[in-house]
């Protein structure tokens, strides 16, 4: 019997880049913007973060560049474009299952978001 090799974990940081694009095109700004505003903070894409992680996702496949969309305003001409791939949504999917296994453990066990049983 072959045993399963599971995929690593993604990088906090590409797992939120990968969640800005699950639903559109977006730039590098953008996804800054996104991952702040949905983390209420608590992650900040400083700019050499978030363009080595781009950089580094598309190597890995997981996002490829696009031409900037034709609704995009002229300010935006210069901005480059992401979206996420098959591998990339595939991967996502993958991260939001283990992190799901990771709950339902803690449920089970009646850890709270406090701290304290439920």
């Amino acid at each position: 019997m072959a045993v399963k090799t599971a995929a690593p974990d993604l990088k906090p940081q590409w797992f939120q880049i990968l969640l800005a694009l699950a639903d559109r095109d977006l730039h590098g700004y953008a996804i800054m913007k996104e991952v702040l505003d949905r983390t209420d903070g608590r992650m900040r894409l400083w700019p050499a973060t978030l363009y080595g992680s781009l950089k580094r996702m598309l190597e890995s496949g997981l996002i490829v560049e696009v031409d900037v969309p034709a609704r995009s305003s002229d300010d935006q001409i210069d901005r480059r474009f992401y979206r996420i791939t098959r591998l990339g949504k595939r991967r996502l999917a993958e991260e939001v299952e283990r992190m799901t296994e990771y709950i339902a453990a803690a449920r089970a066990k009646h850890v709270s978001h406090q701290g304290k049983p439920a």
